[in-house]
């Protein structure tokens, strides 16, 4: 199956996107959560606070589908 990955800031360059300047498309196989693929692409799943598809929330526990589009959102940082 085939998703898409999206993402700003800091956590843009580490997702090495390939589609666009945010988006990067991901080969995964079913049956794997998004945290198991976060891992298979060099992504520590403790850069992403939370994801969205189609505007929901999604746990990294989430199992997508093929075809999903999904925005990871990094950490708040500053001080």
């Amino acid at each position: 199956m085939v998703i898409y990955l999206k993402a700003g800031g800091e956590l843009r360059s580490k997702l090495q996107p390939d589609v666009d300047h945010y988006t990067r498309r991901v080969e995964a196989e079913a049956g794997k959560t998004l945290s198991d693929i976060l891992i298979g692409i060099g992504v520590s799943p403790a850069f992403v606070a939370f994801a969205f598809k189609d505007g929901q929330l999604k746990r990294l526990d989430y199992l997508p589908s093929d075809g999903d589009i999904i925005t990871l959102q990094p950490p708040v940082s500053g001080g």
